[in-house]
């Protein structure tokens, strides 16, 4: 109960609940059905193609210029693929665990994930998967199935799954 109430405090004193914050349109898959890419992603006036990306110092500067605005007490940080950014994550996510801000990083796992993440508190893993190997490898292009295996061992991760009909019906 005191958990609650020191919350409710802090988004009574001007604490956001929650930020999503997309730190990059990259992505190094091609996957049949992603919307990203489609024309009307951003609203239609503008293509995710004709958008560019911050990168090194400048995002992480902006980065923090968010954080600071909006002062979430979780954060999500998702793409394209969070993990293309990985040199400005090693020096975001442990000020972020210094703030004590609880963050989720969405990833399909498909580069590897530094070992020395395993150590930053409030720090949550969240990996793509779209069912078994046959399905998944089916739904993201090229096939990743062994290589997210591969790249989450050894850490704690939570497993997002996107239920098609393709699983329902299977034998």
């Amino acid at each position: 109960m005191e958990g609650i109430l020191t919350a409710w405090g802090r988004i009574l004193s001007g604490n956001r609940p929650s930020l999503s914050v997309e730190i990059t349109r990259e992505c190094p898959l091609r996957c049949p059905g992603c919307y990203a890419y489609g024309d009307e992603h951003l609203g239609g006036d503008v293509t995710l193609r004709q958008v560019s990306d911050f990168k090194g110092q400048e995002l992480i500067d902006r980065f923090f210029a968010l954080i600071d605005e909006h002062r979430p007490l979780h954060l999500s940080i998702v793409g394209g693929e969070p993990l293309v950014r990985f040199r400005e994550l090693n020096t975001i996510l442990p000020r972020l665990a210094a703030r004590g801000i609880y963050t989720q990083l969405v990833t399909s796992a498909v580069r590897p994930i530094p070992l020395e993440w395993r150590e930053l508190r409030r720090l949550q893993l969240v990996v793509s998967i779209d069912g078994l190997q046959p399905e998944h490898d089916e739904r993201r292009k090229p096939a990743t199935y062994d290589r997210i295996l591969k790249h989450i061992h050894g850490h704690d991760v939570t497993v997002h799954c996107t239920v098609t009909r393709q699983q329902v019906r299977r034998d």
